[in-house]
């Protein structure tokens, strides 16, 4: 049965025992197990940080990151070892890394794995990492005993983590900023659209072009239509207007052209009052006649046209 994986290492700042501080991150984690080649130069397992002429113990068959920790797959273990271990004999673990620009780095540039050392009375210099034993555990692979006051003694969270976490605060908040502004400058306009077309409204009613019951509609009617993207409303218009211009267009006859629901002014009888339908009609009319004659106009021109010169 393979032995389990334990855990070496994980991101913060730690005393080596030289006494140098020293910052792994998580891109620094992610090197040393994209660096690691158990073929060229694998890591050891041995007894404390001896030197190079120390006897191994087992191998490490390759790394990799588990909830946040990097963790390394012993194999080869020596079974006399995996007993000493299991007995508890050696109940922490240290590991011994190359830095990027140690000499004898195998892989220059990149932290490297040189070995895993298991210590019996020593403390190691990465707490929070727990024992370590080479049985099947029932609750997992690695027997955990963390004492959770030893995780606050060193720095757990990567300068450059920090760094971006606050940069990404700082950004969300700038835009949220600038999307409380537009929101902002778009009712405002909108609450001066809707006065505007409320304005435009109350002048048909005084100039006698629309009845006040037709005010709602017609300010309901401007503050939907779009203002800002020209179309052409027929086949051979002169000038595109806009909706809510075309819309505009229809109360510039001098005689009221929409009714929208009160009675004819009171020089006119209702049944002499002209109708919409009417209207549209007979400018269609003479539009289509005037493209016959090679003289084009635009449909609101028909429109008026046909306003003023009710016998046309």
């Amino acid at each position: 049965m393979a032995p389990p994986p334990i855990k070496i290492l994980r991101p913060g700042t730690f005393t080596d025992i030289h006494g140098t501080k020293v910052t792994f991150t998580q891109s620094d984690l992610d090197q040393v197990i994209a660096s690691y080649d158990r073929e060229s130069d694998p890591a050891p397992i041995v007894v404390g940080h001896p030197k190079i002429d120390a006897p191994a113990f087992g191998w490490i068959g390759s790394l990799a990151m588990e909830n946040g920790v990097l963790v390394a797959h012993p194999s080869e273990v020596a079974p006399a070892f995996a007993e000493a271990v299991e007995a508890g004999h050696y109940r922490k673990i240290s590991p011994q890394l190359y830095p990027p620009s140690s000499p004898n780095n195998p892989k220059p540039g990149n932290w490297y794995l040189q070995h895993v050392g298991f210590l019996g009375g020593a403390a190691p210099a990465i707490k929070g990492l727990g024992t370590v034993a080479f049985s099947d555990a029932p609750v997992g692979v690695v027997t955990l005993s963390i004492d959770e006051d030893s995780m606050t003694t060193e720095t757990t969270t990567p300068p450059d983590a920090v760094a971006f976490a606050q940069r990404e605060a700082e950004l969300a908040e700038r835009e949220n900023a600038i999307k409380a502004r537009e929101a902002d400058q778009a009712q405002r306009e909108q609450a001066a659209r809707h006065a505007e077309h409320v304005a435009f409204a109350e002048g048909l009613i005084a100039d006698v072009k629309l009845a006040p019951a037709g005010k709602d509609k017609v300010v309901g009617l401007l503050d939907l239509l779009d203002a800002s993207q020209p179309v052409a409303f027929g086949e051979g218009d002169a000038n595109s207007m806009t909706p809510l211009a075309a819309f505009k267009s229809l109360f510039d006859g001098a005689q009221p052209v929409v009714a929208l629901g009160e009675a004819a002014p009171a020089d006119k009888k209702p049944a002499d009052a002209p109708k919409p339908s009417d209207i549209a009609r007979r400018a269609q009319a003479y539009a289509d006649k005037q493209r016959a004659a090679g003289k084009p106009i635009t449909t609101q021109a028909a429109v008026r046209f046909v306003t003023a010169n009710p016998d046309a």
